[in-house]
């Protein structure tokens, strides 16, 4: 379980890294209208994406198991072909902006309205899409842990996707004294370094199932 955990958890780690989330999960958090309300609702529609994306990639996995020795063709042909998408979005990251939802100013709680902005938000925030996407099929193509370990890793998996959303809301509701300075600072470190740290485990996973996919062929 330690090997499997070694791999995805950096991947987790790297989804995490959305300005745009983190940036409008703060600006919810501080506004004058229901906002414990709106940032549960925008948590829903992020929540819901990742919940698909993780069944996305766990099925996949599943659908290409490894055989006995070695992996299977099927099984390579994904790998390489995931492979080479997260490197093309690696580079991508580097000059890619981060999409970025109009705050509201409207009163009322708007559930559905930020229902629907954590969707699209979470599903053009292709960077930790492929990210949770990809964990999620190392931990189904994983023959070192049982059923249990897999669903408490993929519980794991979505924590992480969801993090830019829970962390500043624990923050403020834990250290609500302390928030205007540990809020700030780090939205600027997610702000300023994020897409190196993406473009780093993007493109390094990626060289990995790429190889991982060509050397079933050589």
């Amino acid at each position: 379980m330690l090997g499997l955990l070694a791999k995805v958890i950096p991947l987790d780690l790297a989804s995490t890294l959305s300005p745009g989330i983190f940036a409008l999960a703060i600006y919810l958090l501080g506004s004058k209208y229901h906002p414990y309300i709106r940032i549960f609702s925008f948590f829903a529609g992020i929540l819901l994406i990742g919940i698909g994306i993780t069944i996305a990639g766990f099925a996949v996995g599943a659908a290409t198991p490894n055989v006995a020795v070695g992996e299977s063709t099927s099984s390579a042909i994904v790998d390489l072909i995931l492979g080479l998408v997260l490197i093309v979005f690696g580079i991508h990251s580097l000059s890619a902006k981060e999409r970025k939802a109009k705050p509201a100013t409207e009163k009322g709680s708007q559930v559905f309205k930020w229902v629907i902005i954590g969707i699209v938000i979470a599903v053009t925030n292709l960077d930790a899409a492929f990210l949770n996407f990809t964990a999620a099929k190392e931990v189904s193509d994983s023959t070192a842990v049982d059923s249990i370990e897999k669903i408490i890793i993929l519980i794991v998996n979505l924590i992480f996707f969801t993090l830019p959303i829970t962390l500043p809301f624990l923050i403020t509701v834990l250290f609500p004294a302390l928030k205007d300075k540990i809020l700030p600072k780090l939205n600027q470190f997610v702000t300023k370094y994020s897409k190196y740290i993406i473009f780093v485990m993007l493109v390094g996973f990626g060289i990995y199932l790429a190889y991982k996919g060509i050397a079933h062929f050589l």
